[in-house]
């Protein structure tokens, strides 16, 4: 039977564990400026792979409507991804509209970052209040292979420092690692950003409906990647109160 949920109520559903429902996450667009192996591979989505019309996308309004919905059920989190978020023209004035919705906390955004250098300024202005950016590796041969021979890390980096230069403060950088591709290139990437509040994670390389060809082999375990971080950087045993 399916369950309904009055959008008066006060205190959010909760999943199977629980947990209250506090973030939503919406897809504003399912094209992509790069073909990452793991996500969007050339193979399965080539330059003339079909992708939703202008039409069929939601209109901005609707996106608004939708989120008023879930934020009177509880949610107090918004997640913009996509595809590439940015690739979706007017993202800015979304952002604003999603702003003005009562009991709003947080409005965050996923990219691959290359596209921030001519949007940051206009997302922080308009009410953006996080980032995240997907960077696997500082090795250009690498990068090139992992965006699908369409990104330089160049432009990665160009992205954050616009987002910092706009006023985003601690950016969150998402590394999909994987075995005899990038998982060498890990602590390169931990220095590079060592100090400058930005915070570098590890994602599992998943299974993504079979689209990615998967194999478990390529896995990296997180106490593996625990144990080399912390052969270059000891880690301090955690404080007891």
């Amino acid at each position: 039977m399916t369950r309904i949920i009055p959008l008066n109520l006060v205190e959010a559903p909760r999943d199977t564990m629980a947990r209250p429902l506090r973030d939503l996450r919406i897809s504003v667009i399912d094209r992509c400026n790069f073909r990452c192996p793991y996500c969007m591979p050339e193979d399965q989505f080539a330059d003339d792979a079909v992708f939703l019309s202008k039409n069929e996308r939601l209109r901005f309004e609707e996106i608004e409507r939708i989120a008023r919905a879930f934020v009177a059920s509880g949610v107090r989190k918004l997640r913009l991804t996509g595809g590439e978020p940015l690739l979706r023209r007017e993202l800015p004035q979304l952002v604003s509209m999603l702003r003005g919705i009562p009991q709003v906390e947080d409005i965050a955004l996923t990219t691959n970052g290359v596209l921030l250098p001519r949007f940051a300024a206009a997302l922080r202005a308009a009410g953006l209040m996080r980032l995240t950016v997907s960077l696997d590796t500082l090795d250009e041969p690498t990068f090139r292979k992992l965006s699908g021979g369409r990104g330089e890390v160049s432009e990665v980096l160009a992205g954050i420092a616009a987002a910092e230069e706009a006023g985003f403060g601690q950016i969150k950088l998402n590394c999909v690692v994987m075995r005899c591709v990038n998982d060498g290139q890990v602590l390169d990437l931990i220095e590079r950003f060592r100090g400058t509040g930005h915070i570098v994670r590890f994602i599992e390389y998943m299974d993504v409906g079979t689209l990615n060809r998967w194999q478990g082999e390529l896995v990296v375990p997180s106490a593996e990647l625990i144990e080399r971080i912390a052969s270059r950087w000891p880690l301090r045993p955690l404080e007891r109160n």
